[in-house]
């Protein structure tokens, strides 16, 4: 399940609003935070490309930037690239703009020469259960109740990926037991199958 969903609406709006000038944009988050889910609906919405490839070499690098369709480039877990390739990235950002993703912090941008040229960061941190509620509505169409919610929660600790994971197999064993189960019983099977149970 790829859908793009509505997520961090917030911090959507305010990238947006920078986008109207040359930026340069840092999400920063745990894995499973959202960081690629918020970059996808981005790079959807800007029609522009969304990059998750890890690079090191430069040439590559400058041949994506010149193939890009429009002065952004949206890049996910730069805190895996090579340094030459994140200095690229900064001087780069003095003719276009970028949103970048990483999942830890990168002692680089730290630095006053780069961290200077950002004009907002931002931390996801994870989601409260309105949050965590309304995310699996548009990804997976199943309003689960308050009760099923707190047991997603449990077994959700701050990573979307294991909300995904055990929310295909609730479909599926859903699907078997012809919706005969009810919505906490199906999903304690899926977090026992999914090894969230020990």
């Amino acid at each position: 399940m790829n859908k793009i969903v509505n997520l961090r609406e917030e911090i959507f709006s305010k990238i947006n609003e920078s986008l109207k000038h040359k930026t340069l944009i840092l999400i920063c988050g745990l894995s499973g935070s959202g960081k690629s889910v918020l970059l996808q609906r981005l790079a959807k919405y800007h029609d522009i490309d969304y990059i998750d490839e890890i690079f090191s070499d430069e040439k590559e690098f400058k041949d994506i930037v010149k193939k890009r369709k429009k002065d952004v480039l949206i890049l996910d877990e730069v805190g895996m690239y090579e340094e030459k390739i994140l200095e690229l990235i900064r001087i780069y950002s003095d003719q276009m703009s970028f949103i970048l993703s990483s999942h830890k912090k990168i002692d680089l941008f730290e630095k006053d020469y780069f961290k200077s040229r950002f004009e907002a960061i931002f931390w996801l941190e994870k989601l409260n259960i309105k949050e965590l509620h309304q995310y699996i509505q548009l990804k997976f169409n199943i309003d689960f109740s308050h009760k099923a919610m707190k047991i997603i929660m449990k077994f959700y600790k701050g990573n979307l990926r294991y909300v995904d994971k055990m929310l295909k197999s609730f479909c599926e064993l859903n699907l078997y037991f012809k919706n005969t189960k009810s919505q906490d019983y199906v999903l304690k099977l899926c977090a026992l199958e999914n090894g969230f149970l020990k």
